[in-house]
């Protein structure tokens, strides 16, 4: 008897009961742990689950905890100071990388990684990353590269009449040290790589023009400049580092596509190939001739 009064206070409301097909937490609960056995028909609920997911990446996969909170609120004062912190900016960067890969994996936009990691547009920290990620050093690599292939890819194009050439042979004119005229040779390498495969070149370099690819792509002004020369690094139409050295523009433009997990374009592909393949020491790669190259894959305005 003394729990007929629960049987009647059920009785009593069971039609009125407030439907929660649509409730927030419920169509979260269901996309977490599933739904009834035997459901066949696609629901209200699975429909709005499907449209949550990337809301739920962020939420569950991506969970940023105290620490991680507090870390980030560091990154946020350590930036603005002028006598930066570096050791423990190198120590807290290595405690979030999982996070953050998690993050970059997940497609978080751009923007909010670097809102979060501001140290990431800063050139050392974006070549310490990928040296955590692969334990190369890229910058190393990349000087290694440029010294390695940069004579062999002039001579190639010194029987091919294009502006990259023409204008480096008339800056060279200016200079008699070797240090510089190697740092010219350096840049019109970097200018000329896509080139040599036939690649698209506005997909690497652009030279004194505005940027259209979202892609990870350098932007140089006054290339053979010793006083002007500028290199920026540019990932979705935003400036992301800028420098004054071809090596480290390259060795940057390179790290970026691993570290923000950016595919590879596929008119670049043979371009990013090849400096992949001596970076990680895969194989020895060999470039194709230059002199069986129309003129017309060497167009690339530099005034």
């Amino acid at each position: 008897m003394q729990f007929l009064w629960k049987r009647a206070l059920k009785d009593r409301f069971k039609y009125v009961r407030r439907p929660i097909e649509d409730d927030e937490q419920v169509i979260r609960n269901k996309c977490k742990f599933g739904h009834r056995k035997g459901q066949t028909r696609k629901s209200f609920t699975e429909i709005r689950c499907e449209e949550i997911q990337i809301v739920q990446i962020k939420e569950e996969d991506v969970y940023l905890d105290s620490e991680v909170d507090e870390h980030i609120n560091w990154f946020h004062q350590e930036y603005v100071k002028a006598q930066k912190n570096w050791g423990e900016i190198d120590n807290r960067m290595s405690q979030t990388l999982e996070i953050r890969r998690k993050m970059i994996n997940n497609k978080t936009p751009l923007k909010e990684i670097l809102k979060m990691f501001p140290f990431l547009k800063c050139p050392y920290q974006l070549f310490r990353e990928f040296q955590l990620l692969t334990r190369t050093d890229i910058y190393k690599k990349t000087q290694q590269i440029l010294e390695m292939y940069s004579e062999n890819i002039l001579t190639s194009f010194s029987g091919v009449e294009n502006p990259v050439t023409a204008l480096l042979h008339e800056r060279m004119k200016q200079f008699t040290d070797e240090d510089i005229l190697k740092y010219m040779k350096m840049t019109a390498t970097c200018l000329l790589l896509p080139h040599v495969f036939g690649d698209d070149p506005t997909l690497f370099i652009v030279v004194n023009e505005e940027v259209q690819v979202p892609t990870p792509v350098l932007k140089v002004k006054n290339p053979f400049n010793i006083n002007a020369c500028e290199f920026t690094l540019y990932l979705e139409k935003e400036k992301l580092i800028q420098v004054d050295d071809c090596t480290m523009a390259l060795a940057a433009l390179i790290a970026a596509f691993h570290v923000f997990g950016v595919q590879y374009p596929r008119r670049l592909y043979h371009t990013l190939n090849f400096l992949d393949t001596l970076i990680f020491d895969i194989n020895s790669p060999n470039f194709p001739s230059i002199r069986e190259m129309g003129n017309n894959e060497l167009q690339h305005p530099l005034i």
